[in-house]
């Protein structure tokens, strides 16, 4: 294969780490959950953490483009910068608003989620007259409790604001034993019937992230909260691995390597000296680290790819550099690319599989890439 080396300034990349977000995949990945959720659904594309590290105001104006009808932000600042640039679908802020932000709240016309009698006080005396629902069925983050939903219903209706969709949020919908989710399903059923037979009517009930649309948890509702699959990453459900030619993976991180250099047995790597080579070897050092976001937790057992090869890890990642062995991949020069999530040659990095092997999830991958690498958008 052909040796690839890092992009130019004037070439219109960068030279040190960037990560290449490839549109298409996106537009394809939500073309793949209209035919997963089904026609009746509409799709509320997650785009909150700047579109998990994928650039908030590209991913949600490409999620439009193609066709879902609501944008998710954890933040009244995410809000507040798409209505800035001209968005005005629905936009549902999923995490609790601090109270001070309850006029914000009303004047970009987001959607809050209400589970508590505070909030709904707080966004009322800002003139919010519309609002979903939150139950909590098991999560203990947020909204309210199932017994108490009727009265913080009607205690909205006194005041005139009206609830237009009714939610919660799944605890774990990627454990195989379901025994909670089913327990929330449960939860959410009764009080949705409860609150019926007091006479709320709900335009949108919501519940399915990315694991439950895996795992067809959503029969009744008619709109979705898909994050992950929105990126082409898997959550680690029992049925993941079924999905993985559907669901293309958006971003790829790059990095340029800076030194090639030969070292003899024994000799330490990087702080801590936890590594110490057992022959004579071949290190390469990429300008990518920690202080990128790129997981320090990879020390010592993660690999990036160079020329198509997997090259391990050595020893601890730094702020700004990690060292590879390519003692076994010909021609390793600097200024080659190393490709520390997404494909070269035949081989692939997965976000899912660098989760699983830090013990964390796929969400914290992404999210945690800094702004210092710079996000190039490929249509």
């Amino acid at each position: 294969m052909q040796n690839r080396r890092a992009p130019d300034e004037e070439e219109g990349g960068k030279t040190r780490a960037w990560a290449t977000i490839h549109l298409a995949a996106i537009r394809a990945n939500i073309a793949a959950l209209r035919k997963l959720a089904g026609p009746s659904k509409e799709i509320m594309a997650v785009v909150k953490a700047d579109a998990y590290g994928h650039g908030l105001l590209a991913v949600s104006k490409v999620a439009l483009e193609a066709g879902v009808q609501w944008l998710g932000v954890a933040t009244v600042e995410e809000g507040k910068c798409l209505r800035q640039v001209g968005i005005t679908c629905p936009i549902a802020l999923l995490c609790v608003p601090a109270p001070q932000e309850a006029e914000q709240v009303v004047h970009y016309n987001l959607t809050p989620l209400i589970g508590s009698e505070d909030v709904l006080r707080a966004l009322m005396a800002a003139g919010c007259r519309e609002a979903h629902l939150e139950v909590d069925t098991g999560m203990g983050r947020a909204g309210v409790l199932p017994e108490e939903a009727v009265a913080l219903w009607r205690l909205a209706q006194s005041r005139g604001l009206t609830f237009t969709g009714l939610g919660t949020h799944f605890a774990e919908a990627e454990n195989p034993l379901r025994e909670l989710t089913q327990s929330q399903l449960e939860r959410f059923h009764w009080v949705r019937h409860s609150l019926e037979e007091a006479g709320a009517r709900f335009r949108w009930v919501h519940c399915a992230n990315s694991a439950a649309l895996l795992e067809g948890l959503d029969s009744e509702s008619n709109l979705v909260r898909p994050g992950l699959l929105i990126y082409g990453i898997l959550p680690s459900t029992p049925q993941s691995h079924l999905w993985r030619t559907r669901f293309l993976p958006a971003l790829q991180l790059e990095a340029a390597i800076g030194t090639v250099r030969e070292l003899p047995p024994g000799h330490a790597i990087s702080y801590g000296a936890t590594y110490r080579l057992a022959r004579p070897s071949r290190v390469a050092t990429v300008l990518l680290g920690y202080g990128d976001g790129y997981p320090r937790r990879l020390s010592n057992q993660g690999y990036m790819l160079v020329h198509g090869h997997k090259a391990p890890i050595l020893g601890r990642i730094c702020m700004d550099q990690t060292v590879l062995d390519v003692t076994d991949i010909p021609s390793v020069q600097p200024g080659d690319v190393a490709v520390a999530i997404g494909k070269q040659g035949a081989e692939c990095v997965f976000v899912e599989e660098m989760a699983k092997a830090i013990g964390t999830t796929e969400h914290e991958i992404t999210t945690c890439l800094t702004q210092r690498i710079p996000r190039i958008f490929k249509p």
